[in-house]
């Protein structure tokens, strides 16, 4: 029963990985209407700030595809880690991506909390809520597995 576990939560946690990658993806497709949205949420046109301060709203533009990128590149290692896991099951790969998906999608959360931007809060916090899920159901099988002592 607990490596049927390990399995479903390492196959929730390899689909959290695609979602990932696509959420990143979305960051960067979408670049214009995320400014849009995290600018009305501090009453502040993107349309002016953009016009009349290029220079100041080209680093957002970057500040948006550097987390993109870093969401691709995380996406990318939960797969791979996961299928890791799938194939293994080792408790140290259980806890590099239980301890690299908490600080991802933790402070991707935080972050969209502090833009005041409901969609993208929404989108992070069912990425963190299913990555949470995966990483619980194996937890008593990595917590009970016993290792030898050199």
């Amino acid at each position: 029963m607990n490596i049927k576990r390990v399995k479903q939560g390492a196959r929730i946690t390899l689909y959290n990985g695609i979602y990932m990658i696509l959420f990143g993806i979305f960051y960067i497709v979408f670049i214009k209407f995320n400014m849009e949205y995290n600018f009305n949420a501090i009453s502040e046109l993107w349309g002016f700030f953009a016009k009349f301060n290029p220079a100041i709203s080209y680093l957002f533009y970057l500040f948006n595809v550097i987390i993109g990128l870093f969401l691709i590149s995380s996406g990318v290692t939960t797969i791979y880690l996961s299928d890791f896991i799938l194939k293994r099951k080792e408790k140290m790969t259980w806890a590099i991506l239980f301890s690299s998906g908490i600080i991802s999608w933790g402070g991707l959360l935080i972050i969209s909390v502090l833009f005041k931007n409901p969609l993208l809060m929404a989108l992070s916090f069912i990425g963190w809520l299913i990555f949470i899920i995966g990483m619980l159901l194996p937890i008593k099988y990595y917590l009970e597995k016993s290792y030898r002592e050199y």
